[in-house]
């Protein structure tokens, strides 16, 4: 987790907002309930379309026995990957699950065994397994959690998970977030700044693909830059 708290992007926002500093404002916006909603909800969603920054590994989690459907950990957004007793289990999806059978057929939520040998994402809360196991086994997790726990509303002390190249994509979408609360030009200046959050949003995943320690490229597995250069 990072160690910049909220409210030092906040102080950003009210800038963006031309708003007045505390103690003094701000005036039109309300700080722990507009402002910090607003740049949390910007670090929620930047947590779903980046898939980052945090990603817990070795959770041990307990299977329900004699049911494909299971629940997420506490505190866990969403399941990345989950190793068994006999190695990694394989992901796919309910719809694989119900229309590209393999060696299943459509009664295989019923279907049991000692152990796994696949895993679907079902929702925000739930997720499945096939088959089911017979008796409760651990498996272990890799998730990314919630990027922030604390109830609302927030007093600002919660930290930013992100490195700073994020801060100003998370500045963009709370400027947004306040902005629609009022109308006429500001209200299209949000949508602007909410365009612009997409961008930066899409960039910062491309930069992220490329700092992973795996993933494939066509330069015969070398590094490739951000912008290769093409040679003729």
């Amino acid at each position: 987790m990072g160690t910049v708290p909220i409210s030092v992007l906040g102080s950003r926002v009210l800038d963006r907002l031309e708003e007045d500093q505390p103690p003094n404002g701000p005036v039109f916006w309300n700080l722990s309930t507009e402002i910090y909603s607003g740049i949390v909800e910007a670090i929620n969603d930047l947590t779903i379309l980046v898939g980052r920054p945090n990603v817990s590994f070795n959770v041990p989690f307990t299977l329900a026995a004699n049911t494909v459907w299971q629940s997420l950990p506490s505190g866990q957004f969403l399941i990345t990957d989950i190793q068994g007793p006999s190695g990694g289990l394989r992901k796919v999806s309910l719809f694989s699950m119900d229309y590209v059978q393999a060696s299943w057929d459509g009664s295989w939520e019923n279907d049991v065994a000692t152990e796994p040998r696949r895993w679907f994402p079902v929702g925000l809360t739930k997720f499945g397994i096939h088959p089911a196991v017979a008796v409760p086994i651990t498996v272990i997790l890799s998730c990314v959690p919630y990027p922030v726990t604390s109830p609302w509303p927030y007093d600002g002390t919660q930290t930013v998970p992100f490195h700073d190249e994020f801060f100003e994509a998370i500045e963009m979408y709370a400027a947004h977030y306040a902005r629609l609360k009022e109308t006429g030009l500001e209200s299209e200046e949000a949508v602007t700044l909410f365009q612009q959050y997409m961008k930066m949003a899409e960039r910062l995943t491309e930069i992220e693909d490329k700092k992973d320690s795996i993933f494939f490229s066509r330069s015969w597995g070398g590094r490739a830059g951000l912008n290769p250069i093409q040679k003729r």
